[in-house]
């Protein structure tokens, strides 16, 4: 059933690239805009810097100045690429007191994401309500919300000046309103996060399209006890 349905989701992706195009870039930019919203909103106050990295030169030279090649990951993995953010510059030459920032390695983990949202979103536009129950489309979308919840809280780039020493993730749940020591305390769970999120994601499209894919083996089968029933009556 897994390579028929796998089949099905390729084929449905393929016949509606465009549609599926456009649901990941406006997840992509959905996101990063709700950070900025969250920002703007817990300070009111508007972004007055950006600033543009040299990612790859930053990554190669960390790699040539690092002797243990997994700090060297480790470090790079963290490297920004853009930031903006606002900078209070009653202190000297400033501090930013907080920032949005992108890194590759976390966009990365976002497009993922945006892609398994838009390939359930294709797969469910594409199903008919016979082939996908209201159960299973309720199903799959919470499903879906879940895990792209997961996975876009533990990939928040956030900084905040109050904050500065721990993960941006865990900056997050501070801003929300959780109190430090208890957002200190889910630090370790952030790949864990990370790993649920792309298991329900991949769990609610495969769920879809194996549901279409038994609909569509069925039909014929009904189509022939419909025939059957008729001719007999």
């Amino acid at each position: 059933m897994t390579p028929a349905a796998l089949s099905h989701i390729g084929a449905t992706v393929k016949a509606r690239k465009g549609r599926w195009g456009l649901f990941l870039l406006g997840f992509v930019v959905l996101y990063y805009l709700s950070l900025f919203a969250t920002m703007l909103i817990r300070f009111g106050r508007i972004p007055n810097y950006v600033t543009l990295y040299n990612w790859p030169a930053n990554v190669w030279r960390i790699f040539e100045s690092t002797p243990s090649f997994a700090d060297a990951v480790a470090i790079a993995r963290e490297e920004w690429l853009i930031e903006v953010g606002f900078m209070n510059y009653n202190f000297g030459h400033g501090i930013s007191e907080w920032s949005v920032t992108v890194w590759p390695t976390k966009l990365v983990l976002v497009i993922a994401a945006g892609a398994l949202v838009a390939t359930i979103a294709s797969l469910l536009s594409a199903s008919s309500a016979k082939s996908c129950s209201t159960g299973t489309r309720r199903g799959a979308l919470a499903a879906t919300g879940g895990g792209a919840f997961l996975v876009g809280l533990s990939s928040a780039t956030l900084s905040w000046v109050v904050c500065c020493a721990t993960p941006t993730w865990v900056v997050s749940l501070a801003l929300l309103g959780m109190s430090p020591g208890l957002a200190l305390a889910l630090e370790p769970f952030g790949d864990g996060m990370v790993l649920a999120g792309y298991a329900l994601l991949i769990a609610a499209a495969l769920i879809v399209a194996r549901r279409a894919v038994a609909g569509a083996e069925d039909a014929p089968a009904t189509a022939r006890m419909n025939r059957a029933a008729f001719s007999k009556g």
